[in-house]
């Protein structure tokens, strides 16, 4: 069976469709890239971007290699999109979109899942439980532990929770979610570097991690704990340690790979570090999974002229991943 990068645009509304025939057309292969989309909404921003692509249904034998040829599983929207402005109408098509590619990978673990950018009050709106990404791939594979790592060539970051609102961060901060955590981190990292002896740094939750226990006590009495739970021979791992002083050029030369323990803390200096040029990938799938450092940009989704830079990296690196496993 053959392999294949499955593609998940993202809102329809926002750039992600626009950067994702940006990127391709400026790849020298796209014949291992699968699309799931309308097809007759491809063919039209094709068309409006002047890119010339001829868009053929998933499976069809084609009759040329040419560059410009891309297989599309297509999938009809419920309403026509407007730029800029995300419909809950199309709440249902974005999630039938991702679940159509995340079932294609879930059937040969050797495609990769690459996904544009989704607006999370725009599916949560239509009534559907909906955080992000990583926790719905997580749902649909049956995974308990998933790990979000931002990536990029300065600082790779592994987020411990991901979208949870900063007052349930702390209860939701477990020994058994730090050692979790960090058993998934290294796994991925030792296939993504190729490395075995890894030095890992953890973040503390609270300032200076709690100074001894004066601002707060889970350094010591969850994430420490986690720490010495996982213990694995041939990776050194630190903390936990404050998260204003862990990000120094000692540092990040230092550690192959950081742990925070929430959103933000991870995020900032991932993409202060590499925004554009970072990638968000999922560890712990059964899959591979690569996306995008950004949102859907809707207030400049009209414009026609976002920087695909994050998608093409993305993209490059999903076929880099694939040749790999021939």
């Amino acid at each position: 069976m053959s392999s294949h990068v499955f593609i998940s645009p993202g809102d329809p509304a926002g750039i992600g469709p626009e950067i994702t025939l940006k990127s391709l057309n400026n790849l020298n292969e796209t014949r291992k890239f699968v699309i799931a989309g309308d097809i007759q909404y491809l063919e039209n921003l094709s068309a409006s971007l002047k890119l010339g692509f001829e868009f053929i249904p998933y499976g069809v034998s084609k009759t040329t290699s040419s560059s410009k040829l891309i297989e599309v599983i297509n999938i009809p929207l419920q309403e026509k999109p407007v730029l800029g402005s995300s419909s809950v109408n199309n709440a249902e098509y974005i999630l039938e979109v991702l679940s159509t590619c995340a079932e294609h990978c879930m059937d040969n673990t050797n495609n990769i899942l690459v996904t544009g950018p989704i607006n999370k009050e725009t599916i949560s709106a239509s009534g559907t439980d909906f955080s992000g990404h990583t926790e719905f791939l997580a749902e649909h594979a049956k995974i308990v532990s998933p790990l979000m790592l931002m990536a990029n060539e300065k600082i790779k970051i592994g987020l411990a929770t991901t979208h949870v609102p900063i007052k349930k961060v702390s209860e939701s901060i477990t020994e058994d979610l730090i050692y979790n955590k960090l058993k998934v981190l290294c796994f991925g990292l030792k296939r993504l570097l190729k490395k075995e002896n890894l030095k890992i740094c953890v973040l503390g939750l609270n300032p200076h991690a709690g100074e001894g226990g004066y601002i707060g006590t889970e350094e010591s009495t969850t994430i420490l704990k986690g720490i010495k739970k996982f213990d694995q021979r041939e990776v050194t791992v630190d903390g936990p340690i404050s998260a204003d002083t862990a990000f120094s050029e000692k540092n990040l030369s230092h550690y192959d790979a950081f742990l925070a323990m929430f959103h933000d803390q991870g995020m900032i200096p991932a993409k202060i570090l590499g925004f554009g040029q970072t990638l968000n990938i999922t560890f712990g799938l059964p899959y591979l999974r690569i996306s995008v450092d950004h949102g859907t940009a809707l207030d400049i989704a009209d414009d026609m002229n976002a920087d695909f830079s994050s998608m093409k990296l993305a993209l490059e690196t999903a076929l880099a991943s694939l040749d790999e496993k021939k």
